[in-house]
């Protein structure tokens, strides 16, 4: 746990302890006690859960990490009062504000999925939450409605961006560039007048260079003219194509751009993809 991590945990508190009908919200270490004066409740109780470090699949570029949290919503009712239902209220309240204001005002960002929860949504979200739940009653404790969550943030971000003769069509999420080996070309040739043949070196052939990354827009229609864009350079012309690190690579075909999986949504849209260049010449 850093502060930034607990900068995200301070910021899901305050959003919690400001829902109409809490009196008191706690930032909590895990499974320590809370004792709570009547005169305080409801109250809302925010515990510090794991974190991960992750990336998108198959794009190794950039650090996200995922702060886990569970909030608790307590005050003194029994299930089939009207006590009760109004807790139950409260709990979908405190749930809400959270999940309405997911980007925590700017501190989180949509992210790759959890590795270690699969009930939180949206699964990309800057913050993600799940279900209600009813904790285990305890004699002499209040009722608590219980719901888990968690923020993230980019630790780590790329530096550069690829670019495909000069147009940034990339730099909206993280990607990768990886350049291939050249195919060397040789080629039989047998001569009359001599037993076998000669092998005839022609050079390095083409080479394919792959990119793997992540397409980001505000909207399903912005990320849909983001990858029409890319797909327009599928036209048979050679391009220059700049990698993330600002090298130059001349004379490569766009041949493939693979959608790899379902679109994903959190606060922004966000699409996964493969690109296939071959360099004819360098």
């Amino acid at each position: 746990m850093n502060l930034d991590d607990l900068e995200i945990l301070e910021a899901v508190r305050q959003l919690l302890a400001a829902v109409p009908g809490v009196r008191w919200g706690r930032l909590i270490r895990p499974n320590e006690p809370v004792e709570i004066p009547l005169s305080r409740l409801p109250a809302v109780t925010l515990e510090a859960g794991a974190a991960e470090d992750l990336t998108w699949p198959d794009v190794p570029a950039g650090r996200y990490r995922l702060v886990g949290w569970r909030a608790a919503v307590l005050d003194r009712a029994v299930p089939g009062t009207r006590a009760f239902d109004a807790l139950v209220s409260l709990a979908e309240g405190c749930q809400a504000a959270v999940a309405g204001a997911s980007t925590l005002g700017g501190l989180a960002a949509d992210g790759p999925a959890s590795r270690n929860t699969s009930d939180l949504v949206p699964a990309v979200g800057a913050t993600r939450t799940g279900p209600l739940h009813l904790a285990r009653a305890e004699a002499g404790r209040p009722t608590a409605i219980m719901f888990a969550g968690a923020s993230g943030y980019w630790a780590e971000q790329p530096t550069g961006a690829a670019a495909l003769d000069g147009e940034a069509l990339f730099s909206s999420g993280p990607h990768v560039v990886t350049v291939g080996s050249p195919v060397r070309r040789i080629k039989d040739e047998a001569f009359n007048g001599l037993s076998g043949g000669l092998a005839l070196d022609l050079g390095d052939g083409p080479r394919e260079i792959l990119q793997t990354g992540v397409l980001s827009a505000a909207s399903a229609e912005a990320l849909a003219a983001a990858e029409a864009a890319i797909e327009s350079f599928i036209d048979g012309r050679a391009y220059t194509l700049t990698t993330p690190d600002g090298a130059d690579c001349p004379n490569c075909r766009l041949e493939r751009f693979e959608r790899l999986g379902p679109r994903h949504m959190g606060a922004s849209w966000h699409q996964a993809y493969r690109i296939a260049y071959r360099q004819l010449a360098r």
